[in-house]
């Protein structure tokens, strides 16, 4: 069994603190992912609550798939768990030199250079681009709706490393204490 065939809120809690490793045009990037954002099956926030569409296909993939989407001219990264479910990527600390601001899924796509062709790639096995196992959650973590979404918001799926400044804005209730 893939240790992403879990539940997505579930996997989503326990990435934090796991590296980020992908290789861009100007080298390796890697950061701590610091904050996720859980979807699962039957969701009505979810892509893939319709059921497979060539858009979203990499959600029905492997658990570990890469799902990468674009809205509103920004694109996001999002981890497969189970079918249809999936972990979106927040926000990350930075690790090393050139990894510039990456909180909010946008932002995080563009300083590890992750594209619409990486859609569908593993995250375990990727030459690119990998999820890579570190420290368990450092100190607590916080919990709270997920952002820009108009379904399912009383779902408190969203999740946090508290007090860490690379958590994207508006910050979780909690965050602070």
């Amino acid at each position: 069994m893939s240790w992403y065939d879990r539940p997505a809120p579930v996997v989503a809690r326990a990435l934090l603190g796991d590296w980020l490793v992908g290789r861009t045009s100007e080298g390796w990037r890697a950061g701590r992912i610091v904050e996720t954002e859980a979807y699962g099956a039957r969701d009505p926030a979810s892509h893939a609550f319709r059921g497979v569409t060539a858009r979203n296909r990499s959600m029905f993939g492997d658990p570990g798939t890469l799902y990468v989407y674009r809205i509103h001219q920004v694109r996001c990264a999002n981890l497969t768990t189970r079918p249809g479910q999936a972990v979106l990527l927040r926000a990350a600390e930075p690790a090393t030199e050139g990894l510039t601001d990456p909180r909010g899924p946008g932002r995080l796509c563009r300083a590890f250079g992750i594209t619409i062709d990486d859609d569908g790639d593993s995250a375990v096995t990727g030459a690119r681009f990998r999820v890579v196992p570190g420290p368990s959650a450092r100190g607590p973590v916080v919990t709270g709706a997920r952002l820009g979404i108009r379904w399912a918001r009383s779902r408190r799926w969203r999740f946090a490393l508290a007090r860490n400044r690379w958590v994207s804005s508006p910050r979780p209730p909690g965050w602070s204490g």
